[in-house]
């Protein structure tokens, strides 16, 4: 296959999206740690450790929600804009089967 050629079954790519989404939006980081955070506020350092903790938990709900929502719709709109391009490209396109073979000629 050429470098500068795409081949996509749409059909697959769909399926790697959604995958690939509810994957992500399954993906819970567990909150036992700051559930139980009575005995970590009595020390300093268990104040710093909850305090990144609370970091890491906003971190982790901020990629959750961009891999589970806002890439899947990226890869779809992708999708959607080849399909376009390739709907665009076969009926620019006028496909003639004659004695020497077929013959595909751009439409004007």
């Amino acid at each position: 296959m050429a470098e500068d050629k795409v081949f996509m079954d749409t059909n697959v790519f769909t399926e790697i999206v959604d995958e690939i989404k509810g994957t992500a939006a399954s993906c819970i980081l567990p909150d036992r740690a700051i559930n139980n955070a009575l005995a970590w506020k009595s020390t300093n350092v268990g104040r710093e450790i909850l305090e990144i903790l609370g970091e890491i938990h906003k971190t982790a709900d901020i990629y959750k929600a961009e891999a589970s929502e806002n890439l899947p719709r990226g890869l779809f709109t992708l999708r959607d804009s080849m399909i376009a391009v390739d709907n665009a490209a076969s009926e620019s396109l006028t496909v003639r089967n004659n004695q020497g073979g077929t013959k595909i000629e751009q439409k004007r």
